[in-house]
């Protein structure tokens, strides 16, 4: 299955709408990795140490470009304004490799 990063950009001052909605945020995530889909997924704070984030960053798999922005379309934070816009492109993990062989 092909992977596609997803990179949710903050709005300005985020954190008490992004706090409100990390429940069902997370919780999609979860189904994600239930699924055996989820590579990796995280937050972009500001400054480390800090709870203001600058937006998301999630890695995971899809059968397709249309279906990986199906999902970020009911994206709770793009959804309730954490989000002012998401990127979805197609990722190639080149290293650390997956591949056994290498």
């Amino acid at each position: 299955m092909p992977a596609f990063v997803i990179i949710g950009h903050d709005v300005a001052n985020s954190s008490a709408q992004r706090q409100n909605t990390r429940a069902e945020h997370l919780e999609r995530l979860h189904a994600l990795n239930r699924a055996q889909r989820l590579i990796i997924a995280g937050p972009t704070p500001i400054e480390h140490g800090k709870n203001a984030m600058s937006g998301s960053l999630i890695i995971a798999d899809f059968d397709s470009l249309d279906d990986a922005q199906a999902w970020v379309s009911a994206e709770p934070y793009l959804r309730e304004g954490v989000y002012s816009h998401v990127d979805v492109k197609p990722f190639i993990q080149a290293l650390p490799s997956t591949d056994a062989a290498s």
